[in-house]
């Protein structure tokens, strides 16, 4: 692996770089992006046990905004529940954006580090080519033998760039589906719970 990473010149290590950064996203985002996290099931019902029962206070109302991101949207449809339907559901929208840009946090990162990977691979072949040619020029006779091997070094950081960069393009594919889901479901869940307390 390090004659691997040698033989690819300084390119090889913003490159690995990257790697590590989507790797550290991807775990990232996996974990946080659990629907138990996002919108668990039952949030909605236990909620109207607590307001029909007259147990909510504001401690809960802190801890279930804090639980999820489902909790944190009831607890507003609760805390304007008093304002007319189009006023509240307009307010909720606003949460819905906070709710959606914390959802999509480093996925623009995600997206960027995989196009600019193959990028830096193709920058890291360039310069490669260029040293090889210039290697040639310098010396009495064209060898084929070191020309085969400066292109074949030189052609490593692009083909480490596109190893990097397909998967990258995948996950942050699948991570914006899922937030899609998601978000789906977070106004599903919440229309729902806007029909019964605002009846």
């Amino acid at each position: 692996m390090n004659d691997f990473i040698t033989a690819g010149g300084p390119f090889m290590w913003p490159l690995l770089a990257c790697s590590v950064l989507i790797i550290t996203i991807s775990i990232e985002r996996s974990w946080f992006l659990q629907k138990r996290l996002v919108a668990p099931d039952g949030l909605s019902k236990q909620l109207l046990n607590l307001i029909e029962n007259n147990l909510m206070n504001s401690k809960q109302s802190i801890e279930i905004s804090n639980l999820s991101s489902l909790g944190f949207l009831l607890v507003n449809c609760i805390k304007y529940k008093d304002l007319q339907r189009d006023n509240l559901e307009s307010k909720i929208e606003e949460k819905a954006i906070e709710v959606k840009y914390s959802l999509e946090r480093n996925l623009n990162m995600l997206g960027t580090i995989a196009t600019i990977s193959p990028l830096l691979g193709l920058l890291g072949t360039v310069v490669g080519m260029i040293t090889a040619f210039t290697g040639l020029t310098e010396t009495s006779g064209a060898n084929p033998d070191l020309l085969a091997a400066g292109i074949s070094q030189a052609l490593i950081t692009t083909a480490f760039g596109l190893m990097i960069a397909v998967p990258g393009l995948v996950l942050h594919k699948y991570f914006e589906q899922k937030i899609t889901y998601l978000l789906i479901s977070l106004q599903k869940d919440v229309s729902e719970f806007i029909d019964v307390i605002n009846r």
